[in-house]
């Protein structure tokens, strides 16, 4: 969901259509224009934040830079990665162990105060794939949340596709609330609820699958949900309570489990919207044990995963 400002009021998607001419006649300043440009671009705020996270991943991450670090995390940071601490301290040594590592980001979404980036760590078979999301405060990244799995060739893939090719483009910043409404209506109902029937309302015919041990294809998902279920693994959403929606993009972080009820795993989709079903979808899917994570915020917790 993409929030418009009124003087500093929240108001609902359809409000914000109906009263933008309103808003921009009356005198809002800034913040009416801000309310404009955010239902069909990126605010101000929001390419800022973008360009905030984008340093930090970059150039403190990747390229081992501590005082972009230093400069644009806060001190109380909160950590959901399942391997570092918590605080600004805690990325600091996680940086100072990983010592810089190649960086490509494929994807860049942003929803109010949440960035998200789809992106790759490390070069040739041994990189990771990532999806990391970050609460922005006040020009500094004050929360985050993430999944990594180890890359797969394409000859390796069902479909042939990689991990990350497919559409980079986000587009369509006018459906963001629909696109969201859309797929965690079919993440709930699908994922969540197992009603596995339901996918042929959500899902078009042409359907691009980027998971390496699916098909292309609505009937690819099927057959492959099918069988998963044929074979006895366990596989379930629990909880989604992460969403970033973007134009035609929208991340949703679940957890649940992958195997047996007792596999605690966290699962990141995002699927792109167009005409109103979903024709896209990469994934990353990382099982976790709990009681290894350095921190007591779990890999989702108490932070606030909603834009504001």
């Amino acid at each position: 969901m993409v929030l418009g400002l009124n003087c500093g009021r929240r108001r609902s998607r359809a409000v914000e259509l109906a009263a933008a001419a309103l808003l921009l006649a009356s005198g809002c300043g800034d913040e009416a224009n801000e309310l404009d440009t955010d239902i069909y671009e990126l605010s101000p705020r929001e390419q800022a934040n973008i360009d905030v996270a984008t340093r930090v991943i970059e150039q403190g991450l990747g390229g081992g830079d501590v005082s972009v670090i230093e400069q644009l995390v806060r001190p109380d940071y909160i950590q959901h990665n399942a391997q570092a601490r918590d605080g600004r301290e805690g990325l600091l040594e996680f940086v100072a162990a990983q010592g810089g590592v190649a960086v490509r980001i494929h994807r860049k979404l942003a929803n109010g105060n949440l960035v998200a980036f789809h992106s790759t760590y490390g070069e040739g078979a041994g990189r990771l794939v990532a999806f990391d999301v970050f609460r922005v405060q006040r020009g500094q990244l004050a929360e985050h949340w993430d999944a990594l799995q180890r890359w797969v060739d394409p000859e390796g893939t069902v479909s042939g596709n990689t991990l990350v090719d497919g559409t980079e483009t986000v587009s369509d910043r006018h459906l963001t609330n629909a696109n969201r409404l859309l797929v965690t209506q079919m993440v709930r109902e699908v994922f969540v609820e197992g009603r596995v029937e339901r996918l042929a309302d959500y899902i078009g015919s042409s359907y691009i699958q980027h998971n390496p041990r699916s098909d292309n294809g609505l009937a690819s998902v099927q057959a492959f949900l099918a069988a998963v279920k044929a074979q006895g693994v366990a596989l379930a959403y629990t909880a989604s309570p992460l969403v970033v929606a973007d134009g035609n993009f929208v991340l949703v972080g679940s957890e649940g489990y992958l195997g047996q009820v007792s596999d605690y795993t966290v699962f990141y989709d995002l699927f792109r919207v167009n005409g109103g079903k979903v024709v896209e979808h990469w994934d990353v899917i990382q099982s976790v044990d709990p009681s290894a994570v350095p921190h007591s915020n779990g890999l989702f917790g108490a932070g606030s995963g909603e834009p504001q």
